[in-house]
């Protein structure tokens, strides 16, 4: 199936005198004006760099109200990261959740392991997303090595998850099992058989449901279009 893109290449360049260094004072919530610069200016160029897609699960976007600006290594741990552009990608709403989700129990499970080895009882905030800790201010890591899951900016998306029609995910790679486990992505294909009837519904009549049954073939595999348009074909005689 088609992904869209394997990675985001080239990397997206700061707005006209912003800097990662001069926005890291500021906070990432709405307000301040650079803030809003930057991240208006990132939105389109990532949607262009990603031909519209989410970095995780690579379905369409939605519109840039519901899309999600991704930190992939989280802000709460290493805030000097907060506006490095390649830690940044654009996600679906769903992928976000799960991912922050799934990242939530992972950061946690691994800063009380950093902490037992110590032996001194401390909290010790670990991002799950790389493999080994970054101390204070180190740059971002720009090799795939360094991170768990499938990197936005640094992996080859087909090296490790493969696509089949019907949203179904498998992977050739660890790090593809992770991101895929992890995410839970295999549970997008019930999501999106249900957006499939969906859209079937709001199709005017016969001719344009089996219209857009052939269209939906493009990513969806055929049992699951012909039982969304026999389903929808015979809600509608049920009406007559």
């Amino acid at each position: 199936m088609n992904i869209g893109y394997e990675r985001i290449a080239p990397t997206p360049v700061y707005p006209a005198g912003l800097t990662a260094a001069g926005l890291s004072a500021i906070p990432w919530s709405p307000g301040n004006v650079d803030v809003k610069t930057f991240k208006a200016s990132i939105k389109t160029a990532l949607r262009e760099a990603q031909n519209g897609r989410c970095c995780y699960c690579r379905r369409m976007l939605s519109d840039v109200m519901t899309t999600h600006l991704e930190h992939f290594v989280e802000q709460s741990v290493h805030r000097w990261l907060t506006y490095e552009i390649q830690n940044l990608a654009l996600s679906c709403p769903t992928c976000n959740s799960k991912k922050n989700a799934s990242f939530s129990k992972l950061g946690a499970r691994l800063s009380r392991i950093a902490s037992s080895k110590t032996g001194v009882r401390v909290k010790v905030k670990r991002a799950p997303a790389l493999v080994a800790p970054l101390a204070e201010n180190d740059p971002l890591p720009t090799i795939s090595s360094a991170y768990r899951w499938v990197h936005p900016h640094f992996d080859n998306f087909s090296d490790h998850i493969d696509i089949k029609k019907g949203w179904i995910f498998t992977w050739s790679s660890k790090k593809g099992q992770l991101t895929i486990k992890g995410m839970e992505l295999n549970a997008l294909a019930q999501i999106e058989r249900r957006a499939l009837s969906e859209r079937m519904a709001a199709r005017s009549g016969g001719l344009s449901i089996l219209l857009g049954g052939l269209a939906e073939l493009n990513h969806a595999n055929a049992k699951d279009v012909c039982a969304a348009i026999a389903t929808e074909l015979r809600r509608r005689a049920a009406k007559l």
